[in-house]
Formats: C-alpha cells, structure tokens, sequence
C-alpha cells in the first residue's frame, strides 16, 4: 500500500514539473532578455561618455575655452543612474546564477567578476580621445576613424580567452570572409570586422553540427513540429504542408543534389552551403525583413478598417501566392532546390504574413514569438559571453545546447497557451486560388 502511495506521489510530481518547467524556462528567456536591455542602457550611456571626452578633446586640441566647467547637475544624474545600473546588474547576474541553478542550466561562460570587469573597463582606460588623436597622428598611410580605432581596440581586449575567434579576426581584417548581407547592429556586433570573424566561426561550427544524423533529423523534424503548429494555430490543416517539408528535406538529404543546389543558391547570393546562410540568413531573416516592409497594396488592404478580417486574410494569400507564382516562372531548374522550397512557401508564407500582419490574436502572438526567439538564438551565437569561441568543438556544443533550448522554449508555448483543433480537411482556398490563375 505504501508502495503504490509513493508511486502516485512521484507520478504527481513528475506531472507538476511538466507544467512547470516550460513556465520556467519561459521566464529564464524574459528575464534574459531584460538583462540584454539593461546592458544595452549602460553601453548607450557610456558611448554618450565617450561621445563628450571626444568633444573636450576636439575643444583641447584647437585650444578653445582654457577655463575649466562646473560640474552640472545633469552629469550628477547621469552618473548616479549609471551607479544604479550597475548595481542593478550585478545583483541581476547573481539572481540569473541561482535561476540557471533551479533550471539546471549550465553556469554562464564569463563569470560575474569577468562580466562587471568588462562593463567597467571603460573607467580604467587612459584618455581615449587623447590616444586615438596620437594613433591617427602616427599613420602616413591613410586615416582611420575614431569609430574604427575603438572597435580594434575593443576586440583586441577579448583576445587570448578565444583562439578560434582570434584566429577568424584576422582573416576578417585581411578581407578573407564574405557574406552576402552584413547584420553588424542586427546581431549587437562590435563593427564589421566583429561580425565576419564570428560568422567565419558560426559557419565551422554549422559544418561540424551538421554532419551528425541524428542533428540533422532534430532540426528537421523540430523545424517542421513549430511550423506546422503554426499552421493549426490559423485554424488551417498542416498536412500538404508536412507533405511538402518532407520532399524538402529527402531532396536534401541526397548528396547527388548538392552540386546543383549550389549553382542555384549561388545566383541568389548564397555562396556558403550551411545552416546559417541557407536557414538562418537566406530563409528567414528575408522574411522576416520582407514581413517587416510589405507591398503597399497589401498595406492599404491591412489598413482599410472596412473590410472584415476574412477578406483582409484572403488578399494576403492571393498576394502570397500571386509573388510565388511570379517567382516559379524565372525559375531555370524546375525540381531543384528552389522548386522545393518555393512548395513549401506556398503554405506557410501566407499563414506567417497574415499573423505577423493580422490584428492581435494567439496567431500573432506566436509568430511574434517565433520571431523573437529566431533573433535570441542569432545574438546569442554571436555574442562571445553566451557562447565559446575558443575551439570549433565548443562553439558547435553550445550552439546545439542553444538549439534545444529555443525550440523547447517554442514547443512549450504551444503547450501552455493551447493548441488549435486540427481541421480534418485543408482549407479549400489554396485549390481555387491556383485553378483560378491556370
């Protein structure tokens, strides 16, 4: 009898923590994202610093003004509320310790003292107008801008706590990576420079991740799992899409296919063959960027509050569909991979148009979500305190631990906000949209 007690017993913790564990990890990812906003104040601030030494400086340098200013009660302020900041953070970061704790996440990379000595590094460098002004003075070559000198001079302080990603930084600085569209603010990067060591590093990484079946077929299958709960999410059934994610993916899959692939993707600006440029780049931040600036003819419809909702969803597919249709026709290889991929686009693009364009609803919110958690995971692949830059072997551990950890998060939502019934039949929209343009 006491035996099937503490089996029911532990049957209802495991049922507790069930529930409660996507609930944590939910608020693990805000209560990030709140740290990154607070971290963003304090460097705005402390460029605004820099901003004002290198106007004291430019007044030194062409000898106005030798009396010296009071302080004035908005530097007072200004200050203090850094001091605040500050103070803020670094019981943040003991607060996020005990929470990873709690979550059994994996410490951070950067202890808090190594976190804090890097906010406040500025404090203990020499004047760095005075510096730059000497540098600048010192090359017969050509002129580097203070903005440049600084970026230099922040990456060169990481240097030596990551070989992998000092290795990349000078092939950056010899002109050695390309890509195909820079995302140095989108990604919080230091400058170009920055951003092009790390993608050189990400894109490694991607190749050494990739070549594991078994990850290939999580990504995959956890790829398909949230778009499809997108899909059921507007009330529309997921199977063609499913059917067609598959095609996409066997197409993949055989390494016969490649070669052409990337004559394909090479005509649109994809010159590397990875889940970065390919997933992360080329797919979705496109489309991201697309949904972020539509037609203005779908703007007027979105807005027209005389049209009902029906009819708004309706003009957004037919515009879908309309591109997409366009777009198959300048296609030179009919079965190739963009053929694939324009099938799958088919079916989801009107979905995630109308909720990212749509009014308010769980639809929206998810894609919302989706969206943010896309754009988490990016930032914290290029940030070297969320990630280890120091070997290939761990850039690619941490960015699969980073995978699961988005996706789970994305899965949980579904889980906790509820799930739409799925519709027994596909909407009959798509059918006669495309009969109606044979």
């Amino acid at each position: 009898m006491s035996g099937s007690l503490q089996m029911s017993v532990w049957l209802l913790n495991v049922a507790i923590l069930v529930h409660i564990n996507p609930c944590l990890s939910v608020g693990m990812d805000l209560f990030e994202e709140a740290l990154r906003r607070w971290e963003e104040a304090l460097t705005f601030r402390s460029k605004q610093s820099d901003d004002d030494d290198d106007e004291n400086c430019g007044s030194i340098k062409t000898g106005a003004g030798d009396a010296i200013a009071e302080q004035s009660m908005e530097d007072v302020i200004s200050a203090e509320f850094v001091h605040r900041l500050k103070s803020l953070l670094q019981r943040a970061y003991h607060l996020q310790g005990e929470f990873e704790g709690v979550l059994g996440v994996s410490g951070s990379n950067v202890s808090l003292a190594e976190k804090l000595a890097e906010m406040l590094s500025n404090e203990d460098l020499e004047d760095g107008c005075l510096r730059d002004s000497i540098s600048v003075a010192d090359s017969t070559d050509s002129f580097v801008s203070a903005a440049e000198l600084s970026e230099h001079r922040e990456l060169r302080t990481v240097l030596g706590h990551h070989p992998f990603y000092e290795e990349a930084l000078q092939l950056a600085e010899d002109g050695d990576i390309s890509c195909r569209v820079l995302r140095t603010e989108m990604l919080d990067c230091l400058g170009d420079v920055d951003f092009l060591a790390k993608l050189h590093c990400v894109r490694r990484a991607c190749e050494l991740i990739l070549c594991e079946r078994t990850t290939r077929t999580f990504l995959a299958e956890t790829g398909k799992k949230i778009l499809s709960s997108i899909i059921v999410k507007a009330q529309k059934s997921p199977k063609r899409f499913e059917d067609v994610f598959e095609e996409l993916v066997a197409f993949l899959e055989n390494t016969d296919h490649w070669e052409n692939t990337e004559v394909e993707l090479a005509t649109r600006g994809v010159r590397h063959l990875n889940f970065y440029d390919i997933v992360l780049d080329f797919i979705l931040m496109d489309s991201f960027e697309d949904l972020e600036n539509p037609p203005i003819s779908i703007q007027n419809v979105i807005n027209n509050r005389w049209l009902n909702s029906s009819f708004k969803e309706t003009a957004v597919a037919s515009s879908c569909w309309s591109v997409l249709k366009q777009k198959r026709q300048h296609m030179k290889v009919h079965d190739g991979f963009i053929a694939h991929f324009y099938s799958v686009c088919e079916q989801i693009s009107p979905v995630l148009a109308w909720g990212f364009l749509g009014p308010k609803s769980s639809l929206h919110e998810f894609c919302c979500f989706f969206k943010d958690q896309v754009l988490h995971f990016l930032k914290d692949i290029f940030d070297l305190d969320k990630v280890r830059y120091s070997s290939v072997e761990t850039l690619a551990e941490d960015m699969l631990r980073l995978l699961h950890r988005r996706s789970e998060l994305l899965l949980a939502f579904v889980v906790i906000f509820g799930k739409a019934q799925r519709p027994s039949e596909p909407e009959p929209l798509v059918e006669n949209f495309w009969s109606n343009q044979d």
